[in-house]
Order: C-alpha cells, then sequence, then structure tokens
C-alpha cells in the first residue's frame, strides 16, 4: 500500500474512528492512521480513568462479531462484580450490578430514606426498560429535514423530554444522598449539566447500565485491539506526526501535509478523530465555514479528568478496600479538586504478585486550572495523601511516582543538547487531562444534547472526535464509529454504480 494516498486517512487515536477505520480496512480500502504521539500506550499515558460502560451492549457485541475480534484480544478487558465504592464521611456504600445487593447497601446507609432512593433507580431502570433505544439510534444526528422531524417525533413520544429534577425533589433534603447520585454522575458521565435529561442518567445508573469494565493498563490497551485491526488488513499506522496544513479543493480535502520530510499524503475521505477544536486552525475562514466554525468553538471544556499515580505495598491496602473507590470528603464543598477523587487499585500483570501495586487517582478541575504552575498543584496532591493515608492509616509505604517535579539538568538548561528532550511528567500530566474532558451542556432541547454533526461543510471530511456524541458516553463513541462507516460506504457503493454505468454505455 502506498503511504502517499489512501481512501481514509485518520488523524487522532479516539475509538470512533479506530473502529470506523478497522470495519473500512476490512471492506479493502486502505486506511492510514496519524497518531500524534511515539505510541498509542505507554506507561505514563495510561495514568488516567479507565473503567468504561456498554461492552455487554448488543452494539459492542455486533462490532466484534463483525470484526472476527476474539475472546483472547478482549483479554485487558474485565467485567467488575463491584464496580466501584463510594465513601463519605459517614457512608460507605458498595455499588452492586446486583439490584438486590446494592439495595441492602442502600438501607443500611440510608434507612429513613431508603423507599425514595430505591423508587428513583427503579425509575431509572423502568426508563431504560421502555425506551427504544435501537430506534433512538437509528435516529441520532438527523441531516435531511425529512429525519430531523422523525427525530423529533420520536423525542416526543419517548418521554426523552423529562429531566431529573422531576425525580430528585424529595431527595433533595438529605445531602449525603444528594451528593452519592452526583458523584457517580461525575464520575461516569462525559458530559456536564445542572439539570440533565433524565435519558442521560439512565444511562449510567439503570440496573442495565451500571455493569463497569476495567481496562487492564489504560484505555490505549483497548483501542490498540483496534489498531492492530487495522493493520491486519494491511493498514498503516504512523506516530509521532505533525501536521501542517489540510490540503483543500473547492469543497473537498485533497490530503493532510505532514512537517518534516513526511511531505503529503492525500486521501479519498478524511476522519479527524482527534478532540475538534484542534481542526479549527487548518479550516479556512470563510462564509460558508462560518456556521462549522462556530459550532466547532461553542465546545468547550468545563473540566478535565487529572490523574496522579501511587505506589504502595499490597499488605497495607484496608480488607473491605475495592478496586474502584470515590471518595467524598466534605459533602458541603464542591466535588472538585481534593474533595473528590476516584482511586484505581491495580497491578501491572508482568509484575511479580509481592511486588508494589499502583494507586491511580483521578480528580477533577475546572478547565481554566489546566495550565496552573507545578506548585498549585502540588497542594492538591499533598491534600489527597492526606486523604488516601485516613483511608489507609496503616499504609506506610504509600508514595506518589507520577507527576513528579524532575528540575532540569545543567545541559538542558544551557541548551547543549542536541535532540529533542523528553516530556517531563507535569507536561505529560496535562496531556493526560486534555484527553479526559468534561463537557458542559446547557440543552433547552434534548437535540442540544448533540451540538455538532459527523457530517461537516466539506464533503468528504468527518469528525469521529469524542464531543460528537459525548452525551451518549462510551456508547457514543462506538454508535458513531458504525454510523460514520454506514456514510462512507454508502457513497463509495454510489460512487462504484456509476462508474458501472459509465463502463456499460462506453
Amino acid at each position: 500500500m502506498s503511504e502517499k494516498y489512501c481512501d481514509v486517512l485518520i488523524v487522532g487515536m479516539d475509538l470512533a474512528g479506530l473502529i470506523t477505520g478497522a470495519f473500512l480496512a476490512k471492506r479493502g480500502l486502505s486506511v492510514i492512521v496519524l497518531n500524534f504521539d511515539k505510541e498509542l500506550a505507554s506507561t505514563k499515558k495510561d495514568i488516567q480513568p479507565n473503567l468504561v460502560t456498554h461492552l455487554d451492549s448488543k452494539l459492542f457485541k455486533s462490532i466484534l462479531g463483525r470484526l472476527s475480534i476474539m475472546d483472547h484480544e478482549l483479554a485487558v478487558v474485565r467485567k467488575l462484580s463491584i464496580p466501584y465504592q463510594v465513601v463519605l464521611p459517614n457512608h460507605r456504600l458498595d455499588v452492586f450490578t446486583d439490584r438486590d445487593l446494592f439495595e441492602r447497601e442502600l438501607k443500611r446507609e440510608f434507612p429513613y430514606d431508603f423507599k425514595l432512593v430505591k423508587e428513583f433507580y427503579s425509575s431509572m431502570d423502568l426508563f431504560e426498560s421502555v425506551l427504544d433505544t435501537e430506534t433512538l439510534q437509528e435516529l441520532i444526528l438527523p441531516k435531511t429535514f425529512q429525519e430531523k422531524w422523525k427525530f423529533k417525533k420520536f423525542i416526543q413520544n419517548s418521554g426523552l423530554t423529562e429531566r431529573l429534577s422531576s425525580y430528585l425533589e424529595d431527595l433533595k433534603a438529605n445531602l449525603d444522598i444528594k451528593t452519592f447520585l452526583e458523584a457517580q454522575l461525575r464520575f461516569l458521565a462525559s458530559t456536564y449539566s445542572d439539570n440533565p435529561y433524565t435519558y442521560v442518567i439512565s444511562k449510567l445508573l439503570s440496573n442495565e447500565n451500571c455493569v463497569l469494565y476495567e481496562v487492564k493498563g489504560g484505555m490505549g490497551r483497548l483501542k490498540k485491539v483496534f489498531l492492530d485491526k487495522i493493520e491486519s488488513y494491511s493498514g498503516v499506522i504512523k506516530n509521532n506526526v505533525h501536521i501542517e496544513a489540510l490540503e483543500i479543493e473547492k469543497r473537498k480535502i485533497q490530503g493532510i501535509r505532514l512537517a518534516g520530510f513526511e511531505g503529503t499524503i492525500g486521501c479519498r475521505y478524511l476522519l479527524w478523530n482527534a478532540r475538534v477544536r484542534s481542526i479549527e486552525p487548518f479550516i479556512p475562514k470563510s462564509f460558508w465555514t462560518h456556521t462549522m466554525l462556530k459550532q466547532i468553538r461553542s465546545i468547550t471544556p468545563k473540566q478535565y479528568h487529572f490523574s496522579i499515580r501511587y505506589e504502595i505495598n499490597r499488605d497495607e491496602l484496608p480488607e473491605g478496600m475495592k478496586e474502584n473507590l470515590l471518595f467524598i470528603a466534605d459533602p458541603n464543598k464542591p466535588l472538585t479538586g481534593s474533595n473528590f477523587f476516584h482511586v484505581n487499585v491495580f497491578q501491572p500483570t508482568e509484575l511479580a504478585s509481592h511486588a508494589p501495586i499502583f494507586l491511580n487517582v483521578s480528580y477533577l478541575l475546572e478547565a481554566e486550572f489546566l495550565h496552573s504552575p507545578k506548585e498549585f498543584l502540588q497542594v492538591i496532591h499533598d491534600e489527597i495523601s492526606d486523604h488516601l493515608h485516613h483511608l489507609m492509616p496503616f499504609a506506610e509505604s504509600l508514595r506518589l511516582i507520577f507527576p513528579l517535579d524532575q528540575p532540569a539538568t545543567h545541559e538542558q538548561e544551557e541548551g547543549n543538547l542536541l535532540f529533542a528532550l523528553e516530556k517531563d511528567d507535569f507536561e505529560i500530566f496535562r496531556e493526560n487531562a486534555q484527553e479526559n474532558p468534561i463537557y458542559e451542556i446547557v440543552p433547552k432541547r434534548f437535540t442540544d444534547l448533540f451540538p455538532i454533526s459527523n457530517r461537516t461543510f466539506y464533503k468528504n471530511l468527518f469528525l469521529t472526535s469524542p464531543e460528537v456524541l459525548a452525551a451518549l458516553g462510551f456508547e457514543g463513541k462506538l454508535l458513531l464509529g458504525l454510523k460514520t462507516i454506514d456514510l462512507i460506504w454508502r457513497e463509495i457503493e454510489v460512487s462504484r454504480k456509476k462508474a458501472i454505468r459509465q463502463r456499460k454505455i462506453a
């Protein structure tokens, strides 16, 4: 396969685009994937949230079957019987996937409000069970007037206009319950809204969807499963690339010009598979692209997941502590910074059973703090360390191992090195955070949950960016990948039939 031209050029490593690339490569199209980093999954790059939902859904199983992905290829994914544990100052609950066991936990911790909490979860279960999910998935991201009309009618007839506030009125009096529910939503959701739609909540908390899976070693390992499929079908992966410009002619992308000696890679279709804001500098500002650029600029992160790593001896972990824990220090304070964080306990498979294990700790901060100085962030990390010692009072070996403040050497300060330096821990730390944003959505209508489409002003440019269906969480990535496959393959089939007709005429 030529590395200067391809049928499908994929920019970035989000899962939706990799799924699209794997399917199209299997169908015989030439695929090239451009990765901005040196590799997909590195030790420090995978220090970030690693729990996903919907891996037992029909959608995901259909993808696995059609790509012939075997069970042993998904060995990086592990189903959790107790997805996570929630710890508040006066409560500790194990969030079981089994509803009976979970209700027993709720009754023990919230005896006076148990009936109301149970009714809330029952409402989420009912909402999910009666919703025609397949039709909804089919209608999402409409293009024509007729498709939009069908989507609007479906929303009105399916109860999708309901908001969370209608279920929470009676629970607001108990601050611990309110915080318990909010913490789960903050932890599991990719978007934030003061009064979210019930559909979004049911996708996270209903019995059908509360099953969580852990990706061993981080999300990069799951992405690599699909990346390997692309390569097995003769696709090409180019790492550590830098884009100089998009080659555009009229309303078509002709290719991408890369920095250095790479030159230009031509393409028939371009999939922008990175953060949607990263394409903005390459789109010409004109009357025709005004709407597209306006939509892109409107999608801004409200918060980021920041992730750090500790090392600890296994025998110092409390016996009742689960592998995933949500910690809330004070329900009266905002669920950000050191007041609310997720602890993931894991041990790399290559290490001996007696070796120290790791704690990945993820917390939320407002987007404006992304580029805060190290000193500001280190204060937060010190406070998290204090909370961890409170949770694990006998953890004498606990120590932070990422990010560490690594002062530059004398040679680095003088600029005497011939080659580019490796990134320091805090630079990687911020890059990890940028890959895990929380987007604020203030929807007036249900359709506002999807502020941008995968189609663009350019005929052969498609967006598989994580923001497109962020409101649907991990399921949105799966759905976006399949929808983009259908769009591209439909165009290819039309062009093939046209070519056949022209040959017959000739």
